[in-house]
């Protein structure tokens, strides 16, 4: 029986692109959560307001810009998955096999620069509110309390994320198999 590696890989590769439609992150501050976003809101730049933040205005939302590195990481998968499918199987596996390392790297690193993003994005809007004209709260005060509120972000990640790494590893072992297999000789003809 022969069992087509390669066919699992890319089945592996379509559920890490179906999982940027799943839950990705959730961002919240001291305990509460501010944000939602699937992988497909944070490449539009539309994460969902909930908790303390769910009456914001859309004004305070505007400043959140699409990830370039989540997209990127979507057109890595996207692009691997394409390209494996019109080449042979060991052609196939090495597309297969680098767009999932890749594509693994890319998600990580882009969830990793988010939080980081998300803190500069929240104090950099604290930071741009106008100061209190009745003087209860000075300039520096205010400065203060937004680098406070910023170094109590939290970002976390969500089974979206996770099964996007993990169908991403998955499609990556397939492969490393795939190309592990030696090529079946042919019999002459009789």
């Amino acid at each position: 029986m022969y069992i087509d590696f390669n066919q699992i890989a890319r089945i592996a590769k379509l559920v890490a692109l179906f999982a940027f439609f799943l839950p990705w992150v959730t961002v919240s501050c001291s305990g509460n959560d501010m944000l939602k976003a699937t992988g497909w809101q944070l490449m539009t730049g539309d994460p969902q307001p909930v908790g303390m933040m769910e009456n914001a205005s859309s004004d305070q939302l505007k400043d959140i810009e699409p990830s370039a590195v989540v997209i990127a990481a979507f057109a890595v998968i996207l692009i691997g998955l394409a390209t494996s499918l019109f080449n042979r199987a060991q052609a196939a596996a090495i597309c297969l096999l680098v767009s999932g390392l890749l594509g693994i790297g890319v998600t990580y690193f882009g969830m990793q620069s988010l939080e980081t993003q998300l803190r500069e994005q929240i104090a950099g809007a604290s930071d741009r509110q106008q100061p209190d004209e009745n003087g209860f709260i000075s300039a520096e005060q205010q400065r203060q309390l937004s680098q406070s509120v910023a170094e109590n972000i939290h970002v976390r990640q969500e089974e979206g994320y996770w099964l996007t790494l993990g169908a991403l590893a998955l499609a990556a072992v397939f492969s490393l198999l795939t190309l592990m297999r030696r090529p079946q000789a042919q019999a002459p003809p009789g």
